[in-house]
């Protein structure tokens, strides 16, 4: 994915990963913040990546380390986590690429990424489920009402990989240094908008400062 000079003049970028645990507490935040956007302003997500594909089982302090961010996040942005999730022995593996081409897969069958990545979030972190695991994604797929065997082939196949390397490669060009990430590129000039966590009001504004800031 690029971004055209002859594209709209104003884009609203949004980076993430569903198993990225504070993009998982912005989001009621970010769902606020889009119905509330200015009419026009196009939007466009991009899945990042924390953790490439492994099936090495997590070191113990990386475990220690999120508990805590749970925690946080759970204080920080009242959205619940089912803190059981970490009982697992050995402990789960660090990969998230994985559901990122899951969300990618959804949304290139049926244009669904976006409610899949949240049924991701939710049997993350609601429900303990394993959701580096390409059965279970598939089982939530199904479970939703994707064929299991088209969703089983798209999240497999080389052309969803394709697509997560692309728009990894562009969130690094536009230097995302984390997750979650908002840019609002004009002109094709790149501007990051400070994430708040807990209401979008003042995203909104600094949105709108800038728009007019570079429209006038």
């Amino acid at each position: 994915m690029t971004i055209a000079e002859d594209g709209p003049e104003s884009i609203l970028i949004y980076v993430h990963d569903p198993m990225c645990s504070w993009c998982y507490g912005f989001r009621p935040t970010w769902k606020a913040l889009k119905s509330q956007l200015p009419g026009g302003l196009p939007v466009v997500s991009l899945l990042g990546g924390l953790a490439d594909d492994s099936d090495i089982p997590m070191p113990l302090d990386m475990v220690d380390h999120l508990k805590h961010t749970w925690e946080r996040i759970e204080s920080t942005c009242k959205v619940p986590f089912n803190h059981s999730y970490w009982d697992q022995s050995p402990p789960p593996p660090r990969t998230t690429f994985i559901s990122c081409r899951a969300v990618i897969a959804a949304e290139r069958i049926a244009g669904r990424g976006e409610g899949f990545g949240e049924r991701i979030q939710d049997a993350y972190y609601c429900e303990t489920k394993n959701v580096w695991d390409f059965e279970v994604l598939c089982d939530l797929a199904e479970e939703i009402g994707f064929n299991r065997s088209s969703f089983s082939e798209a999240l497999s196949s080389d052309a969803v990989r394709a697509v997560h390397e692309e728009q990894r490669s562009l969130a690094e060009r536009l230097k995302v240094e984390g997750y979650p990430s908002l840019l609002l590129i004009h002109k094709s000039e790149a501007f990051p908008i400070s994430i708040r966590h807990g209401g979008a009001e003042k995203i909104l504004s600094d949105i709108n400062d800038l728009l007019v800031e570079r429209q006038s």
